[in-house]
């Protein structure tokens, strides 16, 4: 007797059967069926309603889409550089001892913890909240990496252009970190309740103030910024899988801050960050063959890089 398999057609039960073995949305290629529609009817994003790029939507002037566009509101950030060329110049007040510099930069970054203790509720975040969290990841990453040996051999105008192009990434992974330890050490914690420097933010009872940055209804401000950290979910779950220790904890910081630094750079840049990575790549093999007594962990750091390289493909 002859048996015949038949491959499944319908739409809906190959979509289930691909996320069933991994796949993601966000690889979806769309357009590719053989036989098209003769009409498409998508729902228009509000990058297609307005006619230009969602990262054009909030800053082109040249557009006036409501009568209360105001086109001067800029954002002064040169007293921010003016205080990290002033620490530069500085150097660390309080040098810290310690074997390597990957435990040099993991005990400094002992002291920008988060602190459940002394945790303020963010109810309202307007224009002086933003800023104020802008400054205080900016000096915060500039104070951790001034402890790295390495960093303070570099001329001060590549120093500031370094931290220019990855404070954000640091203070993006450290909400992330600090949402995942405040979730896991308080219970009933909200998905919606995200930790913003040491403030905690509930997106359900907060409520976020976008009329100084644009014209838009809030509602579509809002969305926008919130779309934009969607993936963090993913993120903060790969930590909490990881569930890595302080010295992990402060490699993946460092891995991923020099990564985006030599891609987005490239040259003389890339050559300075990869040998800042070679040193930590040692430093963290010291630590595993010698504090840990793990010769065997290849495994493990696999599963950190995963984790970063899940990070490095949702940001860039």
């Amino acid at each position: 007797m002859t048996v015949f398999y038949f491959r499944c057609v319908c739409k809906p039960c190959r979509l289930r059967r691909c996320v069933e073995v991994g796949m993601r949305t966000e690889k979806f290629q769309y357009n590719r069926d053989s036989i098209q529609p003769s009409e498409l009817s998508i729902t228009p994003s509000l990058s297609y309603f307005v006619g230009r790029p969602e990262y054009l939507l909030f800053c082109d002037p040249q557009f006036r889409t409501y009568s209360t566009f105001n086109p001067k509101i800029v954002i002064n950030v040169q007293s921010l550089i003016s205080e990290a060329c002033r620490l530069l110049n500085q150097g660390y007040q309080a040098p810290i001892q310690a074997e390597n510099q990957l435990k040099k930069l993991n005990l400094a970054f002992n002291f920008l913890k988060f602190d459940s203790e002394n945790m303020k509720i963010l109810e309202k975040f307007g224009q002086s909240e933003f800023m104020n969290i802008i400054e205080y990841y900016f000096i915060m990453v500039l104070k951790w990496i001034m402890h790295f040996d390495e960093f303070q051999k570099l001329e001060k105008d590549l120093q500031l252009k370094l931290i220019q192009s990855f404070w954000h990434v640091w203070s993006r992974m450290h909400k992330c970190v600090t949402t995942v330890m405040y979730r896991t050490s308080h219970f009933g914690a909200k998905p919606t309740q995200k930790i913003l420097r040491n403030m905690l933010m509930d997106r359900d009872r907060g409520t976020i103030e976008t009329s100084w940055m644009s014209d838009y209804p809030q509602e579509y401000v809002t969305r926008y910024m919130l779309t934009q950290n969607w993936y963090d979910f993913d993120i903060m779950a790969g930590i909490e899988k990881l569930d890595p220790t302080d010295i992990e904890l402060t490699f993946m910081f460092a891995q991923l801050c020099f990564e985006y630094a030599g891609k987005r750079f490239q040259g003389e840049i890339l050559k300075v960050t990869d040998h800042f990575q070679q040193i930590l790549s040692n430093d963290l093999h010291q630590y595993y063959t010698i504090d840990q007594r793990r010769p065997r962990y290849i495994h493990r750091l696999n599963d950190i890089m995963k984790v970063n390289n899940l990070i490095q493909e949702i940001w860039n």
